[in-house]
């Protein structure tokens, strides 16, 4: 069956959900309310804000270039923009799967059949959580993905360095990427992505005018900090939903004043556990020289390999950076791809002891979701960081997939 084919028979068959999403609005209505706040000549930033059929106030931490480019739909009825958004959502899904059966050199209907669905059932939960809040991050999955595609395999720098750009200017996280073409000695391609960046950050100046822009950008900046004492050690006390490595360490190394409950391994001073949470951080960040390093094939952007350093890349985005809530976890879609076609097609030695831990991961990142365990364990688990500690346990999984591909450009 042709992919077009299936998108709509998989759309239509969800337009029920959609639609009430859609009407919904979710996290959408925050960004049309931060639209809504520049097209009257408002700062978007440090403000409570309300849209729509939105259920309370919430705040926009996202970049002026995606409130700027959402003005238009603010003209549209209150539902139009949130269910135009989840179409283009599906799309992007598949096109994301599209595009890891390509890396994966998967041809076969049969293998592809099971490892989209083991995919999919493993990524199920963190998938519809981008639907029930209509979130950005599949949709920055997509061009982060495509954008490397284009650079790394197709050497169409100007397209990928601009969605690249586009990713970065919406949420920071495809940042990531820029080292990591430096590695490659992409140098023409990071020149692109800093010259898009900048042009992208003046964009809303045209209509919003400089200064403006200006402090929209500073607001923004200060938000996103990473330096700020919230997104270290005291970064659970605005919110239990939160994961990635700070809010993990945080939960189980600095004590909570604000009723929410933890396991206090052993209580640590400010600095001490910011100290941990950066060293954490640096040895993610350095072990991915294990993962992009490449003896076999120097380019890699053909092979298989090449689908293992970028899921790995992106498996530790949401860890590294702070202030990450479930549903931007979605980006463990590609390692469960790579890991999963390697089970089907290669296997390993250790393939009984990789299916028991993939029972332990799929425990932790999909069976703790309060739509099966009920709202009041579901707390728990959010406290517990169950989703981030599931997370971190995929990595030696890619260490044994990375370890047991050997020459992966002429399999």
């Amino acid at each position: 069956m042709r992919i077009t084919n299936l998108f709509l028979i998989t759309l239509a068959l969800l337009s029920p959900y959609l639609i009430i999403k859609g009407i919904g609005g979710g996290e959408f209505n925050t960004y049309l309310g931060a639209a809504e706040q520049l097209k009257l000549g408002n700062s978007c930033y440090n403000v409570w804000l309300h849209y729509g059929n939105q259920n309370g106030t919430s705040q926009y931490g996202y970049s002026p270039l995606f409130a700027f480019l959402l003005i238009p739909f603010t003209y549209l009825p209150v539902w139009f923009a949130p269910l135009l958004f989840l179409i283009v959502d599906m799309a992007m899904l598949f096109a994301i799967f599209r595009l890891l059966m390509k890396w994966l050199g998967v041809n076969d209907a049969s293998v592809k059949f099971k490892v989209v669905s083991l995919t999919t059932v493993f990524s199920l939960r963190l998938i519809l959580h981008n639907f029930e809040m209509v979130q950005l991050n599949i949709f920055l999955l997509w061009l982060t993905m495509q954008g490397v595609q284009y650079i790394s395999a197709e050497k169409k720098y100007w397209q990928g360095a601009l969605l690249l750009a586009f990713g970065i200017n919406f949420k920071i996280l495809p940042i990531v990427f820029v080292p990591y073409f430096l590695c490659k000695s992409e140098y023409k391609a990071v020149a692109l992505i800093a010259i898009f960046s900048i042009l992208l950050l003046l964009l809303p100046a045209l209509l919003l005018g400089y200064d403006f822009n200006v402090q929209l950008l500073k607001e923004w900046i200060n938000i996103i900090n990473p330096l700020n004492e919230k997104y270290n050690s005291a970064q659970n006390i605005e919110s239990y939903r939160l994961h990635g490595l700070s809010a993990l360490i945080a939960s189980y190394f600095s004590k909570n004043d604000n009723g929410t409950f933890q396991i206090l391994i052993s209580p640590l001073s400010n600095e001490v556990v910011r100290a941990i949470i950066n060293v954490t951080r640096l040895f993610l960040i350095l072990l991915s020289i294990f993962f992009i390093s490449n003896k076999h094939n120097k380019s890699t952007s053909a092979s298989r390999y090449f689908a293992i350093e970028i899921s790995y890349l992106l498996l530790i985005t949401p860890l590294i950076f702070p202030q990450q809530n479930k549903w931007a976890f979605v980006y463990l879609i590609p390692a469960f791809a790579v890991i999963f076609r390697h089970l089907i097609m290669k296997g390993w030695k250790e393939k009984y002891v990789s299916i028991s831990l993939l029972a332990i991961i799929f425990a932790l990142t999909t069976l703790t979701t309060d739509g099966i365990i009920g709202k009041s364990l579901g707390y728990y688990a959010e406290c517990l960081k169950l989703l981030t500690i599931g997370t971190l346990l995929i990595i030696p999984l890619l260490i044994l997939v990375k370890s047991n591909s050997k020459n992966l450009s002429h399999e």
